[in-house]
């Protein structure tokens, strides 16, 4: 908070006298936190109710290769005023386990900071024993920061440490790569405003890591929020609104499988893969407790895959928008839209809501309101999918080879058994090239070659004011 100042007493802070020699000051630092630990401010002990701040005026600290150690509950560093860049703590610690702010006691407060390790010598390991300008220990829960900012030049040392649990109270703070829980750690705390850069908050560079905490208004880099060489997990608890982020993010993977989704997003807005897609591996899982609302994903997101079979989607989806081959797109098979799914008002290209290049998916859900392109709603470059008798479309539009479409030399048709309700696709579209609809039709439109026309198919559902093109409704 920029106005903290205002909100102690002199009893309960301690200032740190400044020069203009930078390491002249950082030693001055070091020894104002050391009486800060022996004040018993009021009177009292500290507590939560009666903290004491070290308060820092603008200027450099440098600590060399020394290091700033919050052993203490209840004593709290405080920028005095609202630009953080004005307050710079630095150090040069190249050392395992080490960092320029280390922090070991719980219930800590850090305002208006920027926070840097310039080392240039170490050799990355990649994992949470790695120097950071930040070296909290792991899943400090009663950790409060606002307005801090964690540098270094990321080739050496990170600027927060990786591999851990974040489960404090973040706000307005920035870090760079693998920060928030990055390098496959966890982000369960209360995050606003944050940005970091890739593989942040819960992003890995091997296996993406799980977000089960509060995350507003944050942004990140690629493989961000859960994302990874393989997908993570965005746990039911997990709740983020408007946060962005780029390619292979939100359990993204680029590698092997795409991750978990099963927490609510709002107003989230990831890259290409994203929304627990992947590259080579199986498409991901959003499951039926999550809960996505207008959330904006690249190409081959929301459970989809671009080399290997679609994942499953069986929440709720509500206003979402991907690029071609999203909503559990296969390669080789479409994925599975299951009988929980519920998708609204949401937007895909071809090959979208369990198309595929090969054979069609599974769709048993309930969509309302939805567009695709060509080849979607279980459509299939090969055979097309199926649409099973639990499933429900209203109002839904996709282009050609769509619900249940198939091309494979007039065989190609998917089965239909579902309800359709003022639907439209285009040629070979409900089953058609040779497929069997099955099921309730009122007041659909298609193409040529369609409601099982086209080959040898059978038409043998309920039509009520349908219309096809030519060859369609083979009875």
């Amino acid at each position: 908070m920029a106005d903290v100042l205002n909100k102690l007493n002199s009893a309960n802070y301690v200032t740190v006298k400044v020069t203009d020699n930078a390491i002249v000051n950082g030693n001055n630092l070091l020894a104002a936190y050391a009486l800060a630990k022996t004040v018993t401010p009021n009177g009292a002990s500290l507590s939560t109710v009666n903290r004491l701040a070290v308060i820092l005026p603008p200027a450099k600290y440098d600590l060399g290769t020394q290091r700033l150690i919050l052993d203490t509950q209840y004593v709290d560093i405080v920028g005095s005023t609202s630009d953080r860049s004005r307050h710079y703590i630095t150090s040069n610690v190249g050392v395992a386990n080490r960092g320029t702010v280390q922090q070991t006691a719980n219930n800590v407060e850090l305002h208006n900071l920027t926070i840097e390790n310039s080392n240039a010598s170490y050799s990355l390991q990649v994992n949470n024993s790695d120097p950071a300008a930040y070296f909290p220990s792991n899943d400090l829960d009663s950790t409060y920061m606002e307005n801090v900012s964690f540098s270094s030049n990321q080739s050496y040392v990170w600027g927060m440490r990786i591999n851990i649990e974040y489960s404090g109270t973040f706000k307005d703070c920035a870090g760079g790569d693998y920060s928030f829980g990055g390098g496959g750690g966890t982000a369960s705390g209360d995050f606003t405003n944050c940005s970091g850069e890739n593989y942040s908050f819960g992003g890995g560079s091997s296996s993406g890591g799980t977000i089960s905490g509060t995350l507003t208004g944050c942004t990140g880099g690629t493989y961000s929020f859960a994302g990874g060489f393989t997908g993570g997990t965005i746990s039911s608890t997990a709740v983020l609104t408007n946060c962005t982020s780029g390619d292979y993010s939100f359990a993204g993977s680029s590698n092997n499988s795409g991750g978990t989704i099963s927490g609510t997003l709002t107003g989230c807005t990831g890259g290409n893969n994203s929304f627990g897609s992947s590259i080579t591996g199986v498409g991901g899982t959003i499951s039926s407790t999550a809960v996505l609302k207008d959330c904006t994903g690249g190409i081959y997101s929301f459970g989809s895959s671009i080399t290997s079979v679609g994942g499953t989607i069986s929440g709720t989806l509500t206003g979402c928008t991907g690029g071609d081959y999203s909503f559990a797109y296969g390669s080789g098979n479409g994925g599975t839209i299951s009988s929980t799914a519920v998708l609204e008002n949401c937007t895909g290209g071809n090959f979208s809501f369990a198309g595929s290049g090969g054979n069609g998916g599974t769709i048993s859900g309930t969509l309302k309101d939805c567009t695709g392109g060509d080849i979607s709603f279980g459509g299939g470059y090969g055979p097309g999918g199926t649409l099973t008798s639990t499933s429900i479309f209203i109002n839904c539009t996709g282009g050609n080879l769509s619900f249940g479409g198939g091309d494979s030399g007039g065989n190609g048709g998917g089965i239909t058994n579902g309800t359709f309700t003022n639907c439209i696709g285009g040629d070979e579209s409900f089953g058609g090239n040779g497929g069997n609809p099955g099921g309730t039709f009122r007041n659909c439109n298609a193409g040529n070659y369609s409601f099982g026309g086209g080959g040898a198919g059978t038409a043998n559902g309920t039509f009520t004011n349908c219309t096809g093109g030519i060859d369609s409704f083979k009875l």
